[in-house]
């Protein structure tokens, strides 16, 4: 019986094992932050946003051209956005900061004064209730195993 709890043990935490490394995403994003960016007939929107939807208050904001020349500064309200004026056409950088956070968002701006369809906005991982439903599914995967093989070693006694 030591024998078969001792294998079925290490067969359950090699699978654990696996199953973190190949659910785990590719690139870290905790607590990440975005930037969606809305080109209107006059003005330009930022929403600036941590991956929890938290606003990013009072971030600092950096708009620069194809240059890399800075054309505005300013900061997002409380609500984590920020309106300026339409520039010039034209390619742009925008970079919100804010406590060690930084996105990054390129837009362009056309000669045509009617509003842009368009925003450009910030890519988002999986939404969180989804990876917690393949955690839960993987968990009792995992559980479920464990439960067969343990009843299947009683058997065989």
């Amino acid at each position: 019986m030591g024998r078969v709890m001792r294998v079925f043990r290490l067969l359950v935490l090699a699978t654990a094992a696996a199953a973190g490394a190949l659910l785990t995403p590719a690139r870290a994003a905790a607590h990440a932050m975005f930037a969606d960016v809305t080109v209107a007939a006059d003005s330009v929107k930022l929403l600036a946003y941590f991956e929890e939807d938290l606003p990013a208050e009072f971030a600092d904001v950096t708009v620069t051209d194809a240059d890399g020349n800075v054309v505005l500064a300013g900061k997002t309200d409380e609500r984590g956005v920020w309106t300026f004026p339409r520039p010039a056409p034209g390619t742009y950088t925008l970079k919100v900061k804010q406590t060690g956070h930084v996105a990054k968002r390129e837009f362009t701006v056309t000669g045509a004064s009617e509003a842009e369809a368009p925003a450009v906005s910030g890519g988002r991982r999986l939404n969180k209730w989804v990876g917690l439903a393949v955690g839960v599914v993987v968990l009792l995967g995992v559980s479920g195993a464990s439960w067969l093989l343990r009843r299947r070693g009683r058997r065989l006694e």
